[in-house]
């Protein structure tokens, strides 16, 4: 029963064990559970873990149930920094637990003197001022008891001063790189503050090109309804020219078409006479045409003879 049994671990993590492979609470719980013949020790399991970056574990020990006297089990669950001082905690807690639930039963024996949890508590007051039958009947054992718990005592003490210098070194650690980064932050910050007037500065100069730009667009509206008025009085110009033309134009008359036609026909009976004079030779005077021209000479001459006799 009394075993050496070493600690193994299960697939979650948990480490599973007695305790009983040093020396410390664990095995002064059990020495003392065996005095009420328990049959098995108390068996113990815990796991560590990380919490906001602190390691921390925790533990559970469970004191079987009796086996005559029926009495209940117990099952104690605490919190610690490493699993050897916080195996070492629930014990103590188990101990304290144990005798503060069967408070005559331990009063016989040397565990009953064991601290408890509460410094006016009745019980153990009563207890540590009637000890006389420990040191009449148990004195050598009541020694041995008051000698191991000192030393578990020291041990766990020792093991819990560790603790505090680690969770020391852990704040130290902790200070420094958050020391470290207040200094970054600062000098972000600065770097921000800079950003900041730079995108002010050029808060200003998007202002005062949109200012630019919304007067640019007024002005061109303003050319464009120019524009657009210009070309309406250029259309208006056009289509006042035409009709000046189209009054300065007069119609063609009927007779100066049928002229036009005939000066166009013309030329080509003259053609027709050439070509049949050509063909058969020059044509001879006529001689009427000589008389009629000699007889308009003679009358014209005569004519001028009279008015010279009148004249005359």
């Amino acid at each position: 029963m009394a075993d050496v049994q070493r600690i193994y671990w299960d697939a979650k993590g948990y480490a599973h064990t007695a305790c009983l492979h040093w020396e410390g609470f664990p095995k002064i719980l059990w020495d003392t559970l065996r005095i009420f013949h328990y049959r098995y020790p108390p068996q113990y399991k815990g796991h560590e873990y990380t919490e906001v970056g602190v390691p921390r574990c925790r533990a559970t020990v469970i004191v079987p149930q009796h086996p005559i006297l029926g009495w209940q089990s117990l099952e104690i669950e605490v919190a610690g920094y490493r699993l050897v001082h916080t195996f070492e905690a629930a014990a103590l807690k188990a101990i304290t637990t144990f005798c503060e639930q069967h408070p005559e039963e331990v009063a016989a024996y040397p565990i009953g003197l064991f601290p408890t949890v509460f410094a006016h508590d009745a019980e153990w007051i009563y207890r540590t001022n009637h000890f006389g039958h420990l040191v009449g009947n148990f004195t050598e054992e009541t020694l041995k008891t008051v000698i191991r718990y000192m030393n578990a005592q020291y041990r766990f003490q020792s093991l819990k001063q560790q603790c505090m210098n680690d969770i020391v070194n852990l704040a130290q650690d902790f200070h420094r790189n958050l020391t470290l980064k207040d200094d970054q932050i600062h000098s972000l910050g600065q770097g921000i503050a800079g950003r900041d007037t730079t995108i002010g500065h050029l808060e200003v100069q998007i202002l005062e090109g949109d200012a630019q730009i919304l007067q640019r667009n007024t002005i061109i509206d303003f050319l464009q309804e120019q524009v657009h008025d210009l070309n309406q009085e250029l259309g208006d110009a056009l289509g006042h020219i035409e009709m000046l033309q189209e009054q300065q134009m007069p119609p063609l008359v009927p007779n100066e078409l049928e002229e036009e036609e005939d000066s166009e026909e013309e030329p080509e009976e003259i053609e027709g006479v050439s070509e049949i004079d050509s063909e058969h030779g020059d044509p001879e005077p006529n001689p009427q045409l000589k008389h009629s021209s000699s007889g308009s000479h003679s009358l014209s001459g005569s004519q001028s003879s009279v008015d010279n006799l009148d004249d005359f």
